[in-house]
C-alpha cells in the first residue's frame, strides 16, 4: 500500500495527526473533526475515563459535527486512557454501526487491541473496523475504502445509463 499524498505531504512536513484540524470540537473524552476528505477524526484525550455519560454525551456531539451523515472515521486511541464496563458494553452493542462506514483504529496499546479483536469476533458488524499501529496505515486503508466506494459509485451510475 502506498501512503496517499495528501498525508505523505502533511508527514513530510512534520505536522503530526494534531495539525490535520477542521471545524474540531472536544468533549470530556476527546477531540474530533472532520476534514477535508469528509473522513471524522477522533483522538482520545490522554487521562481521559470514558464512563456511559461522557461517551453518550460524545457520541451526540460527534453526531451533530458529522451532521448525521455515514462516514469513515480514524480514532486515535494511543493516548492512555480508561474506560468503564458501562461504556465498553455501549460500544458492543452496535452504536458504531449506525453512522460509520468503516473505523480505523490507531492503537499500539493491548487492552484496546482486545477490545477491538473482541468488537470484531463476537459482535455482528455492518461496518469494518480494523486496527492500525500509525495514522499513516489506517489513512491509507480508509482512503482506499473510499476509493473503492466511489469506483463502485461510477460504475453503478454507468450501468443505470443503459
Amino acid at each position: 500500500m502506498t501512503t496517499h499524498k495528501y498525508l505523505k505531504t502533511k508527514l513530510t512536513n512534520r505536522e503530526s495527526f494534531d495539525t490535520m484540524q477542521y471545524n474540531e470540537i472536544k468533549t470530556k473524552i476527546n477531540t474530533k473533526w472532520v476534514d477535508e476528505h469528509g473522513i471524522l477524526w477522533m483522538k482520545v484525550l490522554d487521562g481521559a475515563h470514558i464512563d456511559l455519560p461522557s461517551l453518550l454525551d460524545d457520541y451526540e456531539r460527534g453526531l451533530e459535527l458529522i451532521e448525521n451523515r455515514e462516514v469513515y472515521a480514524i480514532y486515535d486511541a494511543t493516548p492512555f486512557f480508561t474506560i468503564t464496563a458501562e461504556a465498553r458494553d455501549y460500544l458492543n452493542s452496535g452504536v458504531l454501526n449506525k453512522n460509520r462506514k468503516a473505523t480505523a483504529v490507531i492503537t499500539s496499546n493491548l487492552a484496546v487491541r482486545l477490545l477491538v479483536n473482541f468488537m470484531n469476533r463476537f459482535k455482528q458488524r455492518q461496518s469494518p473496523l480494523n486496527m492500525f499501529p500509525d495514522q499513516a496505515s489506517a489513512f491509507d486503508w480508509i482512503m482506499t475504502l473510499m476509493e473503492k466506494e466511489k469506483t463502485n459509485s461510477e460504475l453503478l451510475t454507468k450501468t443505470d445509463r443503459f
